[in-house]
């Protein structure tokens, strides 16, 4: 999914989904999603769920399991700014999905290409990068990826026009299925441009979470 480009955070995507204009008086179905693809043994079944789960209303809370690790949500419920996001989140959510001809959706994934164990460690650090630009500052150790794909897509846009779509999903130890909602290289791109050690010394009264904490289910 091209809808995260400009961006490290999911967080802003709330403002990125929001379009400006009349919403269209179409008629649309929407995708049943559960969220239950996050914890299976399919990533190819958890890469269409969260593609669905970001075009269908009210599926902010499932957007965000796939989108930030467990310790990550954890830390937004304690700072008392997680129910605000989300809110936000569905807000734009609606503003874009309104304004759809039809749900997009995957019609067929064309190639699978599995993570190296550097790039297992890239993600790692890929989600400390991301959960910083949420204001939560953790090292990337506090994640184990264990399993990791780049994903080449055949999808369907809200016009109905067909395209092809590159992201990645990684199992984090311990909370499921992520999505990176970009290709390997992007993925690397920014982990590249990452400097952990830099911030968190930056960051004055930095609250860190580590792998002991117990995981939002």
């Amino acid at each position: 999914m091209k809808r995260i480009t400009s961006t490290l955070t999911a967080m802003l995507l709330a403002c990125t989904l929001t379009a400006c204009g009349t919403p269209k008086k179409t008629s649309k179905t929407y995708s049943d999603v559960s969220g239950e693809a996050q914890k299976s043994d399919s990533p190819e079944e958890a890469l269409k769920e969260v593609y669905a789960a970001v075009y269908t209303p009210d599926s902010g809370e499932i957007c965000y399991k796939y989108m930030y690790p467990g310790l990550t949500i954890q830390a937004l419920k304690e700072q008392n700014i997680y129910d605000s996001s989300i809110e936000q989140f569905n807000n734009g959510q609606k503003g874009y999905v309104d304004l759809m001809d039809q749900q997009p959706k995957i019609l067929s994934i064309d190639k699978k290409v599995a993570f190296t164990e550097e790039q297992l460690s890239a993600a790692n650090e890929f989600f400390a990068a991301i959960s910083a630009q949420a204001g939560i500052y953790t090292r990337s150790s506090n994640f184990n990826a264990i399993e990791g794909y780049e994903f080449t897509c055949t999808i369907s846009d809200q016009t109905g026009q067909e395209g092809t779509d590159t992201e990645c999903m990684v199992f984090l130890e311990d909370d499921g299925w992520k999505n990176i909602p970009y290709s390997l290289e992007g993925m690397l791109n920014i982990t590249d441009q990452f400097n952990e050690n830099e911030l968190i010394e930056s960051v004055t009264d930095t609250q860190e979470f580590n792998t002991s904490a117990e995981t939002t289910e």
